[in-house]
């Protein structure tokens, strides 16, 4: 036998449980995505103007470092180098003339000199560059006296290009001749200038 089915309804049932679970997962879903964009933005805007102040801050720094070179390389196009470098050389110089050493510098012609010769006058001229130009006059009791000593002093790595201006014989035998020599002082001297 058949069973009966009586359909009282005046229309067929359906079931929305899976559209309503559907809709609620979906709306749920849709609201935790919306908080997450707004707690996004937020978050977003805080950086946004933390960095913008931190980039203003280093921009301005920025602006006044270029100021400053600026400043600072019209102060370098003002200087007079030329100038500069006339005084540098001039105080240089002066400053070689206070660290000369006379002693050591008699103490070296002593041992160059021979013995039939006098050292009558020493006068230092200081270049600019350093070097120091000797002017010498001596009286030697014969003419071999200029010879061994232009001789001896070219053989003394302190003396280099040892020449003479002038030889003369006076009353009494005696010669009197000049001599202009360069002069290096030994290195503990030149290192100490």
């Amino acid at each position: 036998m058949k069973p009966i089915h009586l359909n009282l309804a005046a229309r067929p049932y359906r079931d929305y449980r899976p559209v309503y679970a559907v809709v609620v997962t979906m709306s749920l879903l849709t609201a935790f995505l919306m908080l997450n964009n707004i707690e996004t933005r937020y978050r977003y805007r805080h950086d946004t103007s933390a960095t913008s102040g931190k980039i203003e801050s280093i921009e301005a720094k920025i602006k006044q470092e270029r100021q400053r070179q600026d400043i600072a390389q019209r102060q370098l196009r003002s200087l007079d180098l030329t100038t500069l470098d006339a005084q540098t050389r001039y105080v240089n110089a002066k400053l070689a003339e206070r660290a000369f050493s006379w002693s050591t510098l008699l103490d070296e012609l002593e041992s160059v000199i021979p013995q039939d010769v006098r050292l009558v006058t020493v006068a230092p001229s200081f270049n600019p560059e350093g070097s120091i130009a000797l002017a010498l006059d001596f009286e030697a009791k014969g003419p071999i006296g200029m010879i061994a000593t232009i001789n001896r002093m070219n053989a003394d790595p302190q003396f280099t290009n040892a020449f003479p201006d002038s030889e003369q014989m006076v009353e009494g035998g005696t010669y009197k001749f000049n001599l202009h020599v360069q002069y290096n002082p030994p290195p503990a001297l030149r290192a100490a200038r």
